[in-house]
């Protein structure tokens, strides 16, 4: 558990490369993108092993990965890139800490062992797949928060 909690500190730190902290206006809204992902996926990633699309991810993997990874550092990268990078860039970056967080996962934990990703066969796809999911984070993140802040008083949107 250590070596994956050092292994998201380290990748923390290129995320706070590219941004230093968080400003006292936009923390009600890190706060808000952060556990709006970790608790939804937190779910989501239990109910998609119900249905056979996902590995089992033990209680503390899954909130681990949910609340640190994507809670946390993956909502820090965003605030860090957000204005600095196009999308399409966001993206890649998101796609690309993803899989080689899911690959360390996998060599820790031993999870993300699951033989396809909806429909397309092998472990690699697998984990591809769900990696190139978590690259739509920025976009889908862009888009909520624009339409969240509309409605929620004090969430800064871009």
């Amino acid at each position: 558990m250590l070596a994956v909690l050092a292994f998201y500190g380290a990748i923390f730190l290129v995320a706070y490369g590219y941004r230093r902290s968080i400003e006292p206006v936009e923390r009600k809204t890190f706060v808000a993108i952060g556990l709006v992902w970790a608790v939804s996926v937190f779910i989501a990633n239990y109910l998609l092993y119900l249905v056979g699309a996902m590995s089992y991810l033990p209680w503390v993997t899954n909130f681990l990965h949910t609340f640190v990874w994507i809670g946390f550092v993956l909502t820090w990268l965003y605030f860090g890139v957000r204005e600095k990078e196009n999308l399409a860039v966001q993206c890649v970056l998101f796609t690309f800490f993803s899989l080689v967080v899911k690959y360390w996962e996998q060599q820790v934990f031993g999870t993300w062992g699951h033989d396809g990703f909806f429909g397309i066969d092998g472990n690699t796809a697998y984990i591809l797949g769900w990696s190139i999911a978590d690259g739509t984070y920025p976009v889908l993140t862009l888009l909520v928060l624009r339409l969240a802040a509309k409605r929620i008083p004090g969430l800064v949107a871009i």
